[in-house]
């Protein structure tokens, strides 16, 4: 996605979780989050339950989201749809 066009206009990322034969850790992650400068200074949440993995849920298009996202704490409130 970082080399999308107007990738720059991103305010932030959810990612969601990844199946479990894939190993795809948190520190993996982490590692590759790192090392895109793409992503510094926007929010990144990842394992949220969408995408092909069960249980989950559905982003509504168009609508609005809150994203916050620190080392302790995440949030991600969908505000209108």
């Amino acid at each position: 996605m970082i080399h999308l066009p107007n990738f720059d206009k991103v305010k932030g990322m959810v990612i969601g979780r990844f199946q479990k034969a894939s190993q795809v850790s948190n520190d993996k992650l982490f590692q590759i989050f790192k090392t895109k400068k793409e992503l510094d200074g926007i929010p990144v949440i990842a394992n949220v339950d969408f995408g092909h993995t069960d249980p989950k849920i559905t982003f509504p298009i168009g609508g609005t989201c809150k994203l916050e996202a620190t080392k302790d704490n995440q949030l991600l409130q969908i505000l209108e749809h």
